[in-house]
């Protein structure tokens, strides 16, 4: 009996010792799992960047559009660096027809009053998250409108959401481009379609025939281009020739041009002082014909005289004249007969007068 309680005491010891072993390890696996779960959090916290101690500011952003995929504690982004966190999303009590948002933007990061808002999906996930978009360094601080507590960030559509916008018109202009295809496509016209294809099918069949003909007519080509190419080398001397005599005559047409101008003007010149002695001309004729006229008017009288009375006189004194005249020629052709005689006179000392 005594042995036997000796097995029963050291059973019971092993019993306890295996207790209290067990007891131990539990302790050990929650206190790593209590580590585990805390590095975690600190990881967390650590990757991203988030403070404890961060002062955020509140905005609120109203969507026109539908906000699916956005949530309370999405992310809030200016140019892809994260700025802050949607802290509520409802309709808008004064205008169902929006949605309004409420974030919470880091106090440090500023919000210009250029800056607008976008609702954008990360990735194929559909998760939605908010980009604060534009913002200049000159612009001033976003602030709250008269009546209001919390400053609004305008909404924008983002390029995605215009795509979904569209979706709708796209389908149906594919729905009527669809059914125009099949339209397209009735028998008629799919045994024209066979045709065309069997006729191309010949064309080339017929290229592949006359293959050679063809690269010889390339050959032939690229020969020509060669000659081309040496006859423009050729050809551009003569242009630079051409162009130089070209711009000779040019030089000259534009010296004889301006020798013309000058003749022109000296032409001008002479015209105007020409007219302006025909002008002082005219004026002297004019006060000569003046003068004519008052000395007709003048001489008038003596003339009317002179044609009743005068003329007869003159009349007889060219009779007169004429019978002084005739003897004086008898006189002249006597003194050429005869000097001794015209100045000597004849027997009688008288000139003979006849």
């Amino acid at each position: 009996m005594g042995h036997g309680r000796g097995r029963r005491s050291r059973r019971s010891g092993l019993e306890g010792a295996e207790g209290m072993e067990t007891r131990a390890g539990y302790v050990v696996v929650g206190a790593f799992v209590l580590a585990l779960f805390v590095g975690g959090m600190a990881m967390a916290i650590w990757l991203g960047g988030l403070r404890l101690d961060q002062e955020t500011r509140p905005f609120h952003i109203y969507f026109e559009g539908s906000v699916t995929g956005l949530n309370n504690g999405s992310p809030v982004r200016y140019r892809g660096v994260p700025v802050g966190s949607v802290t509520n999303i409802r309709v808008d009590p004064e205008n169902v027809e929006r949605i309004a948002v409420t974030i919470e933007v880091d106090a440090e990061v500023p919000i210009k009053s250029d800056m607008y808002a976008v609702l954008e999906a990360q990735g194929l996930t559909g998760i939605g998250y908010i980009q604060i978009q534009g913002g200049s360094q000159t612009a001033s601080e976003r602030v709250a409108e008269e009546g209001q507590k919390i400053p609004a960030i305008p909404s924008r559509q983002s390029a995605l959401a215009q795509v979904f916008a569209t979706a709708p018109q796209i389908a149906d202009q594919m729905v009527v481009l669809m059914a125009r295809l099949q339209t397209f496509l009735d028998p008629d016209n799919e045994q024209a379609l066979r045709d065309i294809l069997g006729n191309l099918a010949t064309v080339t069949a017929l290229i592949a025939r006359r293959s050679d003909e063809i690269e010889q007519a390339i050959v032939l080509g690229a020969q020509a281009a060669r000659d081309v190419s040496h006859a423009s080398a050729e050809i551009l001397p003569l242009l630079d020739v051409l162009q130089n005599e070209v711009e000779a005559v040019s030089e000259d047409t534009r010296a004889t041009l301006a020798t013309l101008r000058g003749t022109a003007s000296g032409l001008d010149s002479e015209i105007g002082g020409l007219a302006v002695s025909l002008n002082e001309t005219s004026d002297r004729i004019g006060a000569t014909a003046t003068q004519l006229e008052n000395l007709v008017a003048e001489t008038r009288p003596g003339v009317r005289d002179f044609a009743n009375t005068g003329l007869y006189e003159l009349t007889q004194f060219l009779v007169e004249a004429r019978a002084l005249v005739d003897n004086l020629d008898k006189a002249v052709h006597q003194l050429n007969r005869d000097p001794g005689q015209f100045l000597f006179g004849d027997r009688d000392g008288q000139v003979e007068a006849q």
